[in-house]
């Protein structure tokens, strides 16, 4: 009986080596890129409270996330996109950034109560109390920091606001002929240091009667 012929090795040498390359570039988990962008998120933040953003050092901050220099910059390539980052990252629980649910049946008063208050809370956690700690001492100084605060915390809740006040109108809920912007004050145009008398943006107050109205 002729014996059984083994598998010939491949005669192509390159392809294993191409297969060896493939596994060596495989990029880390989804998990563990989130994790990675959270613990830098979260050193970046402490290192601006701590030192200012125009003193913060991408070596520090490298340090503090327990990553290496060029792993930050993969995650980050500027300080002003770490800026960026870390506004996302302490707003990221924020009422403007989550799915409207609203509950069958619901009113929107109490949408608005449901939805509003728990944010406002959470200003005392420890990453939104340290965010505003931050706006307040830094807008000033670091312009792009304000101006990221602006487009990411203050007009974000101004159009969120401004929606449910809007709902509130169409079903309604608030008698009012309109909640445009052009009919509520200058206040959201005024420049950011107006945040010094309070942490999170203040309501304007055609917005805050309608809402004590619902």
């Amino acid at each position: 009986m002729a014996d059984v012929a083994t598998a010939a090795p491949c005669a192509d040498p390159d392809i294993g080596t191409v297969a060896k390359r493939q596994r060596r570039t495989r990029g880390p988990s989804l998990d563990k890129t989130a994790q990675t962008r959270q613990q830098i998120a979260e050193a970046a933040l402490a290192e601006f409270v701590e030192y200012g953003v125009a003193r913060s050092t991408m070596e520090r901050i490298a340090c503090r996330a327990q990553v290496a220099k060029g792993t930050l910059y993969l995650y980050y390539p500027s300080k002003d996109e770490l800026l960026r980052g870390v506004v996302e990252h302490a707003l990221r629980h924020s009422a403007v950034y989550q799915p409207l649910r609203r509950r069958k049946g619901e009113t929107v008063r109490a949408l608005l109560r449901r939805s509003l208050l728990p944010t406002l809370e959470a200003v005392d956690s420890s990453e939104r109390g340290m965010l505003a700690r931050l706006v307040l001492s830094e807008a000033r100084h670091a312009p792009e920091l304000a101006r990221l605060y602006k487009e990411l915390a203050f007009d974000a809740w101004q159009n969120y606001v401004q929606d449910l006040l809007a709902l509130a109108v169409k079903e309604g809920e608030l008698r009012t002929r309109s909640v445009s912007h052009s009919a509520q004050p200058d206040l959201f145009a005024a420049p950011l240091p107006v945040f010094e008398a309070e942490p999170e943006p203040p309501v304007p107050s055609a917005c805050l009667a309608a809402l004590l109205a619902l």
